[in-house]
């Protein structure tokens, strides 16, 4: 599926900030998560680098960079969607403006 197509994705169950979809294609459902709630995922991940970069935990540091990688991707792309859509952001800074990158470096030497 091109990503301009709209289709209709059953929502199987909603809570509070996320629901369960059934995407057109797709064996199983995916879990949709609100851009804000995701954005405060992203920024705990981003904390728990900070801390083990301090500690110089490698193992930690990685495993916990990888998932803020993650997230800033997700994070990036519904962005790219909402300003295409001409919808605004509901957290700030943007991932645009915070991004996060490896500074293992900084601190192994």
């Amino acid at each position: 599926m091109k990503e301009t197509d709209e289709t209709t994705a059953p929502i199987l169950s909603h809570v509070s900030n996320s629901a369960i979809v059934h995407l057109p294609g797709r064996k199983f459902p995916a879990v949709a998560i609100q851009g804000d709630s995701l954005s405060i995922m992203l920024s705990q991940a981003k904390f728990f680098a900070s801390e083990f970069l301090k500690e110089k935990n490698e193992e930690l540091y990685f495993e916990a960079l990888d998932l803020a990688l993650k997230l800033q991707a997700h994070l990036t792309h519904y962005e790219y969607v909402l300003e295409k859509k001409g919808m605004t952001i509901p957290y700030a800074p943007s991932v645009k403006e915070n991004r996060i990158a490896d500074e293992w470096e900084k601190v192994s030497g």
